[in-house]
This record gives structure tokens, sequence and C-alpha cells, in this order.
């Protein structure tokens, strides 16, 4: 049987005569075939030179990365340090919780509404104005950067206002890991009458005896008993502030003394008008009650033995 034969004929566009090929069919097909071969190498060629340049890239934006955050590691024990500094400054404490039975009582009064921690003059004179961590295109050594440096104007900062800052009482008066709120500031149900009443105060319940702590430095200006709030003590840190603290079982100051932040004060009792061992604890800010929790900074949501509900009902 005769093969097949192909003959392709090439005219140019002059006069020149026309150029013929002949090709088997079997030719033809091994050139379409080699052809294909060569395209799909040529794919096959494409993909991998596409995936290995991702990789290649990925490689790169990871190792950059990884040199970014052996950079940021290396700043991380300053900011560590200089968080210490800060907290040690305020007397900022964290400990494990602990719980116990509620202790209640003290006097119910008209208050004054809730208060900041400190006057917007001052909060709004501390440099924090590089403190935005949520900036588009910074790398971790750079957010590690600002935060140090950040920091770092914060404790200039403090140690500026360090007189005025150190009077404000910025801590709870019971070391936290002991102690629990039983009752808070605001309208309450009377646990002695069941009737609304405003209290003026926070009832925090610790363990018979457990030290009482100075929140801040102040003098003593009253040590003695008065009345609902049995054996209490009074310390005046500034002129704007001035700390109560009742149903002391005894004291450890004595009137005119000065005091620092964290110096024992007394102990938890019941005396006066109490359901039990804990201290009512008011912060008086220009003469008046207000709620002094936003004060305890070394607090850090810790449990309440009692519900919004029942506190503010």
């Amino acid at each position: 049987m005769a093969k097949k034969v192909y003959t392709i004929i090439i005219s140019p566009s002059t006069l020149k005569p026309a150029t013929k090929f002949t090709l088997h069919q079997s030719t033809l097909w091994l050139i379409l075939i080699t052809l294909i071969i060569l395209i799909g190498y040529g794919i096959l060629g494409s993909l991998k030179f596409y995936e290995e340049n991702k990789l290649y890239t990925k490689y790169v934006r990871i190792k950059k990365e990884k040199e970014e955050l052996e950079k940021a590691n290396k700043i991380l024990p300053q900011i560590r340090k200089k968080e210490n500094i800060i907290k040690n400054f305020l007397g900022l404490e964290t400990n494990s919780d602990k719980t116990g039975g509620p202790g209640k009582g003290g006097p119910g009064i008209a208050g004054s509404t809730l208060e900041d921690l400190l006057p917007k003059e001052k909060l709004s004179s501390i440099p924090l104005a590089k403190l935005n961590l949520k900036k588009k295109n910074i790398s971790p050594s750079q957010e590690a950067s600002l935060l140090n440096l950040d920091l770092q104007e914060i404790i200039d900062f403090l140690e500026n206002q360090k007189a005025k800052l150190a009077s404000v009482p910025t801590i709870c008066p019971i070391a936290v890991s002991n102690a629990w709120i039983s009752s808070r500031f605001g309208f309450r149900k009377s646990p002695f009458t069941g009737l609304r009443e405003f209290h003026s105060g926070l009832d925090i319940s610790a363990m018979r005896g457990t030290p009482i702590l100075a929140p801040g430095d102040g003098k003593v200006t009253f040590v003695g008993r008065k009345g609902a709030l049995g054996k209490a003590v009074k310390i005046r840190h500034n002129s704007k502030y001035e700390t109560i603290f009742g149903h002391l079982l005894s004291y450890n100051v004595k009137v005119n003394q000065k005091v620092k932040r964290g110096d024992v004060i007394g102990y938890v009792g019941k005396t006066g008008r109490s359901t039990g061992y804990h201290v009512h604890y008011e912060v008086h800010k220009n003469h008046k009650p207000v709620d002094p929790y936003p004060y305890l900074l070394n607090w850090r949501n810790r449990q309440m033995l009692v519900s919004k509900k029942s506190i503010f009902e």
C-alpha cells in the first residue's frame, strides 16, 4: 500500500518560481508531535518558574520578617524593664485570684457621680502621641522602637510628676491576691434594712487581720471610732484627695503620721456596722465621695461576689 504524501508549495509574491516540499504522512506527524512536546515543556517550564519565583518571594518575605522579629526581640527586654518601672512607680501588682465570704457594711450617704482618676488637663499632657500601634506599613521592629520611645517618654513624664502622682490613691488598699469586692459604690439594697441606700465607698472583703495598705502618699488625719464605720483611719493625700478606711480590727498608724503608698495602716476587721470581715474604702475628691473602683489600677478585672443588679437595684 502506497504511503500518503503531502506536497507543500511556497509561492513567493515575485515572479520567482514556487518552492515545493514533499512530506510523508509519518514525517508530518512526527513534526506535529515534536511541536506539541516542545509547547508542553514550555508551559511546564513556565509554571515551574512561576512556582519557584513565588516560593523565593515567600522565602525573602519570611526571612525579612524573621530579621524584623529578631530586632524587635532585642528591644523587648528594654520595654519590659520600662513597663516594670511604671508598674513599680504606680504600685501595681498581678496576683492570682482567691475567694471567700462577703463582708458588707458602712453608712449609706448621698454622694457624687463617677469621676476620672486624674484631671483631664493632666491626662492630656501625658506624651502618648506616637502610641498608634495599628499604623499601616510599619515593621515589628519599628513598632517596638516606637513603643520603647513612648514608654521612655511616659517614664520621663512620671518622674517630672512624681510628687503629684505619688499622692494620688492608685492601688487597692488590700493586696489583690487576698481581696474581693463584696459591695460597690452607688445605690444598693441595705444589708441591714433591705431599703435602698447610697453606698459611699467600696466594701473590700478579706480574711480577718489582713493588712490594709495606704493607696498613696499622705498624712494620717484621723484614727479612732467613727460611727457605723467602727474603727477607722483617714488619710489626707493632697489638696484634692482624701481616703477613709472603716471596720478595722486594729490600727498601725497615729494621727499626723506621714505614710507612703504601700505602708500598712491597719488590719481588716468587722467593727462597727458590718456583716463580715472587710474594709469599707472611700475616696474623696474635693471633699466629695467618688467611686474608688477606677482608682484601683492593680485590680485588673478581679471577681466581685455581687451582680450589678443586686448592687444598683
